[in-house]
């Protein structure tokens, strides 16, 4: 196997139609998920740049043996300018002080921690309100003469893309009931008082089931994954108390 470093390498490669099949998953996932809209370029604005973008190839292993060709298509965010194609930048992240007292937490004994991750998280976040970003079709991708994509949500490599995913994992956190730390932006609790003798949950509780402790099955419009019945947007620790201790 190999990993070509642009799409014109791809297509030579020994092993491309295991790298044609992870192209055409990925532009399938995009367009179920409605991250663009093709648009005439006689529609858009004159002032509109359009931006380009470029396939990431990367083969997938796991306990060190092949699982999968990964491709994943990257705007070039660097062709973007501000007041034109974003307004802010800027996404808090969680600082080492926290993740080291999060480690702690879970290394004591009795305590586990429960990581959830979110499938092609960047995408799952609109582009804010008055943001508009054109791209030209991706390599391989055809969308007719004359065309261009209309960005509705934010890929991987834009610029504005990690702070619209941080508003959105606010916003569905929040609609869970869990509360932002004053002291790191990038936490949510959620306090539940006497849940002892409770069920130990499963990451298919939280994604597939909807299940958060007590909390009742939210609606579609809540939803950022259409599989997934809790809006978990991102990466959370679930603490659980039991009768065998903290779990």
């Amino acid at each position: 196997f190999t990993e070509p470093s642009d799409y014109n390498n791809c297509c030579k490669a020994p092993d491309y139609k295991y790298w044609e099949q992870a192209m055409v998953k990925e532009i399938t996932v995009l367009e179920e998920m409605g991250c663009w809209t093709i648009v005439k370029l006689t529609s858009i604005p004159r002032a509109a740049k359009l931006i380009s973008s470029r396939w990431v190839y990367k083969l997938k292993y796991r306990d060190g043996e092949y699982k999968r060709h990964k491709a994943r298509l990257v705007a070039l965010g660097y062709q973007q300018e501000k007041g034109r194609d974003y307004f802010d930048s800027f996404a808090p992240t969680c600082s080492q002080t926290t993740l080291r007292l999060v480690l702690a937490l879970t290394a004591v004994p009795g305590w586990h921690s429960l990581d959830l991750d979110a499938v092609c998280a960047f995408i799952s976040s609109d582009l804010a309100e008055g943001e508009h970003v054109y791209m030209k079709a991706p390599p391989g991708y055809d969308i007719g003469e004359g065309n261009c994509l209309s960005m509705n949500k934010c890929i991987y490599g834009l610029v504005q893309a990690p702070r619209q995913y941080y508003l959105l994992c606010r916003e569905v956190y929040g609609q869970a009931g869990l509360q932002r730390l004053q002291t790191d932006e990038c936490v949510f609790v959620r306090y539940v008082s006497n849940i002892k003798g409770q069920p130990q949950l499963t990451n298919e509780d939280l994604l597939i089931n909807g299940k958060f402790l007590n909390m009742e099955f939210v609606s579609d419009k809540m939803r950022v994954y259409k599989s997934c019945s809790h809006p978990v947007a991102a990466m959370i620790l679930v603490m659980h108390v039991d009768n065998n201790g903290i779990r």
